[in-house]
């Protein structure tokens, strides 16, 4: 049957070439859709490496000199970085608050964008070239607030809190620097000469900034006693990020009456907390954009869709109604129209399927060459071309059916006489 098949295919090929000419295009086309549809999909749902959910971005500020409570330098009988921990403490007691943390650029959908160089000690000489990795300054209950665990399932916070010049990095940078090897107690320096190295005390299993990017080579640099003090002089405090985990969620206007209730407490000299943002209400300004800017391609994706819908319907419509006479002499020579439908059906999923190998070919070199979207997740070529071929070949075969079914069911009501006539 297959044989026979074949036969029909190679006997109408001057018409079937365009046919497969048409077919290699558009699969090639509905399969880069189906590819960004994959790749958005798998970046949107992979995992971030930390938790955002009752978390909320306490505002700092600075009280004026002429401002009410303003405390003078003659009178300062502290410093900034002394207030600011002061002002974190107090926070912690709170009975509605379950831990804060410090950060500077560096709280999840901050924007951060400070990037750097590492060299490894003692690793691959190859690797100590330097490598760009994402520069994050975090203070040590940084992990707690947002539920991060090392590799191995530990509390990070613990690791770095009481240890010398620590450095917390993801496993991209571990599997790149030290080629599948524990990094834990290894040592890596930002400076050229390697000196100042730090100790990296964990590895996190993942890190990414944005829902629909890669998971990302970081490095967090624990901000304690003189690097905080540092941050806090270079910077000042109106600058550093203060993240907030409550014990339960809470509404804005739960959270502005807690703010209200303890105002007296989140003041310690001239710093204040001036207001709050839910960090789920960050994720979602900072999405905002690339959202809509994949609404706009979805719809788009949508009306090619429909036009490949017509296009290829539309071919094997056509195709279907030029066989009119050779369909009505089969019934007249006793065929079933069972039989002939299938046979509709299998020469055009036969062509479908000559159409898909050469189609699979530009595709996978597009994904060797990186011309497709891609680089947001690790390299996964095998699933990619898996699911592009097997969505976009059972969508075109539907189509393909469709195409066939309406003319030939017509052209199967012919009167006998009338196709032998035609014949």
């Amino acid at each position: 049957m297959i044989k026979h098949i074949f036969k029909i295919i190679w006997a109408q090929r001057k018409s079937n070439g365009w046919i497969l000419g048409e077919l290699v295009i558009v699969m090639c086309a509905l399969w880069f859709m189906m590819d960004k549809l994959w790749v958005d999909v798998r970046c949107y749902n992979a995992p971030m490496g930390y938790d955002i959910s009752n978390t909320w971005r306490f505002k700092l500020s600075t009280l004026s000199s002429n401002a009410p409570g303003y405390v003078p330098d003659s009178l300062y009988d502290s410093n900034a970085t002394q207030d600011l921990l002061k002002l974190m403490e107090r926070i912690r007691q709170e009975q509605e608050v379950e831990e804060v943390c410090v950060t500077y650029w560096s709280m999840p959908y901050s924007n951060g964008s400070s990037w750097g160089t590492l060299l490894p000690l003692g690793a691959d000489t190859s690797k100590a070239v330097g490598q760009n990795y994402h520069k994050l300054k975090v203070s040590p209950s940084y992990f707690d607030v947002f539920r991060m665990k090392d590799k191995e399932g530990r509390a990070i916070t613990p690791l770095v809190e009481n240890a010398y010049r620590p450095l917390v990095i993801t496993a991209e940078a571990e599997d790149f620097f030290f080629g599948g090897q524990s990094a834990i107690g290894r040592q890596i320096s930002e400076n050229d000469d390697l000196s100042e190295p730090f100790t990296i005390a964990a590895v996190l299993p993942t890190f990414r900034s944005n829902d629909f990017d890669r998971p990302e080579n970081c490095a967090f640099t624990i901000l304690k006693g003189e690097s905080l003090q540092e941050f806090v002089k270079n910077f000042g405090v109106r600058s550093a990020e203060l993240s907030v985990r409550t014990k339960r969620p809470m509404t804005e206007d739960e959270m502005y009456a807690f703010l209200e209730k303890t105002a007296d407490r989140m003041t310690v000299n001239n710093t204040f907390v001036h207001g709050v943002t839910l960090l789920a209400d960050q994720r979602d300004d900072q999405l905002r954009f690339t959202k809509n800017e994949n609404s706009k391609k979805l719809s788009m994706m949508a009306f090619l869709l429909v036009n490949v819908f017509f296009g290829i319907v539309g071919t094997f419509w056509l195709r279907t109604e030029r066989r009119r006479s050779e369909i009505g002499l089969r019934m007249a020579m006793g065929a079933t129209r069972k039989g002939i439908f299938w046979q509709l059906v299998k020469e055009g999923l036969a062509l479908l399927t000559i159409a898909f190998i050469p189609s699979a070919v530009i595709f996978a070199n597009l994904l060797h060459m990186e011309v497709t979207q891609g680089s947001e997740i690790p390299p996964d070529m095998a699933s990619r071309l898996l699911f592009g071929f097997v969505f976009s070949y059972a969508v075109m075969a539907a189509m393909i059916v469709v195409g066939i079914s309406f003319p030939s069911y017509r052209a199967m009501r012919m009167h006998p006489a009338d196709a032998l006539r035609q014949e």
